[in-house]
């Protein structure tokens, strides 16, 4: 009994509560419920986000584009979405500038210098509205009273044209603009070349002339020399 009690006596003293983890305090779970409420709230800022852009592609997609083919003079864009707004929503709306070079020809023969549209195109919500406002509108007065009263409307509905489809065609446009312009701009820098080396010869044959006249030779056109040729003349034969 006694060794068994001194074994017992000699074995370190056992804790309840060495090896249990300590309750958590509040602050603890106060911070583990404002992380669980911040994750909903992305979760839910995440739907709504995606939700929106659903939305907003499924709007462009059901979007149509009408096409103007002709516009008055001194039509302006405020005056084009006053005349229409009131029969269709708008969504967006492009007018073409009219070129630069018809526009410097008719400033030259005595024209107007303002510039003008020539054409149009209009994005309406959907379809139907596109439809509706092509046929009720084509061919006839722009308004009732005013500067445009005499001028026709010239409206098509263009099926399955997307705005996207009139970006790559401006684009497309534009490209081709720049390309001519760089094409003429390298044409006149050739020819400015050109000149400006026909000048330079020009004046480098008149400095020879001026030489050669100082030093008493005559000078060709050509930039030779000009000298005389000697032939020995044999004499005639005499018929006896």
């Amino acid at each position: 009994m006694s060794s068994s009690s001194e074994s017992e006596s000699d074995l370190p003293p056992t804790s309840t509560t060495s090896n249990v983890f300590p309750p958590p305090s509040n602050s603890d779970s106060e911070a583990s419920s404002s992380l669980k409420k911040k994750s909903k709230k992305s979760t839910k800022i995440s739907k709504s986000r995606s939700a929106a852009a659903a939305k907003y592609a499924s709007d462009l997609n059901n979007r149509a584009v009408v096409y103007i083919a002709s516009l008055p003079p001194k039509i302006t864009v405020s005056k084009l979405k006053t005349l229409i707004s009131p029969l269709c929503e708008i969504t967006r709306l492009y007018l073409a500038v009219e070129d630069k070079s018809v526009r410097k020809r008719r400033k030259k023969a005595g024209g107007s210098n303002s510039k003008r549209f020539t054409e149009g195109w209009i994005e309406v919500p959907n379809k139907r509205l596109a439809k509706q406002l092509a046929g009720t509108l084509h061919m006839t007065n722009m308004e009732k009273k005013g500067p445009h009263s005499d001028d026709l409307w010239c409206l098509k509905y263009l099926r399955g044209f997307k705005w996207s489809h009139l970006t790559e065609k401006v684009a497309y446009e534009r490209r081709v603009r720049e390309q001519r312009l760089r094409v003429e701009m390298s044409k006149a820098k050739r020819e400015v070349k050109e000149y400006e080396r026909k000048i330079e010869e020009g004046e480098k044959f008149e400095q020879m002339v001026k030489k050669r006249k100082r030093s008493g030779k005559e000078v060709k056109e050509g930039g030779g020399e000009g000298f005389k040729r000697n032939f020995k003349q044999k004499k005639a034969f005499e018929e006896k």
